[in-house]
């Protein structure tokens, strides 16, 4: 993390960002357009995750061979789902459920990818300039992020969402659904090992929505540090949330008062 090679990255992201948002905010395409060129990069990229994730697996004898993608990879991380939120919004109909949606995709795609590109999560060997710069693997972590990062500032930049608080509120409620959610969901992907029925060990979890472990590495080994951490979370969500928000509904007001 902050290597120079990440900071090489963070300078490509924030490329690819402005000339994305500048291009559009010049031309000026119908939104639906900027979703679909979405839906592809976003499907490229699973694309490649799926092949260069994949691993072929031996059976317990040994006689076969399967592929397999370990549950980490599933489309369950915050940013994953946004391509199924991409996806709702182009092809739906329902102009005040596309405007919901694209109220709860601005600010959760901007924040959640900006997380994601400042604390990477996919090197093994960070230090690696191979692993950096000619693996696939990094090219579309960071090319996803930064198109998601563009997909929300294009969204506000389209003004088709009247901004107003109660957008704050839906976002932050759905925002911890999905936390608590994800509790239940790591617990039950997870693998346990039961010695004569008791629990003494999970040799594998996954951490959909960072509710399992810190994403900076800071290792939990008291149930009391998970639930300090949690009541962070709790408390910073809605806090970033609300200071995305502002200046947008602000914006909204003068503007309707100048009508």
């Amino acid at each position: 993390m902050f290597t120079w090679r990440h900071i090489v990255w963070l300078v490509i992201c924030a490329v690819i960002i402005f000339i994305s948002v500048r291009v559009y905010c010049k031309k000026r395409p119908n939104l639906n357009s900027v979703l679909t060129i979405a839906i592809v990069i976003a499907f490229a990229c699973e694309i490649v995750k799926i092949i260069t994730n994949t691993k072929l697996v031996p059976s317990q004898s040994g006689e076969l061979m399967f592929p397999y993608i370990t549950l980490n990879h599933l489309p369950l991380h915050f940013c994953a789902i946004q391509v199924f939120l991409i996806l709702a919004a182009r092809f739906t109909k329902n102009d005040k459920f596309k405007e919901n949606l694209l109220a709860f995709m601005a600010p959760t795609c901007v924040i959640g990818a900006v997380f994601a590109i400042l604390l990477p999560s996919i090197y093994t060997a960070p230090n690696s300039v191979r692993e950096a710069f000619t693996s696939p693997s990094s090219y579309r972590f960071f090319v996803y992020h930064s198109m998601l990062i563009a997909i929300g500032l294009i969204i506000i930049c389209s003004n088709n969402v009247k901004w107003s608080m109660k957008h704050f509120r839906n976002t932050t409620l759905v925002v911890y659904l999905f936390g608590f959610t994800s509790i239940y969901l790591n617990s039950l992907l997870a693998s346990p090992t039961y010695i004569d029925g008791k629990l003494v060990s999970v040799d594998f979890a996954p951490n959909f929505f960072f509710t399992n472990q810190t994403p900076i590495g800071i290792k939990l080994t008291q149930t009391w540090q998970w639930q300090l951490y949690l009541a962070i979370l709790a408390v910073l969500i809605p806090l970033l949330l609300y200071l995305f928000h502002l200046p947008l509904v602000l914006r909204q007001k003068r503007e309707s008062n100048n009508l």
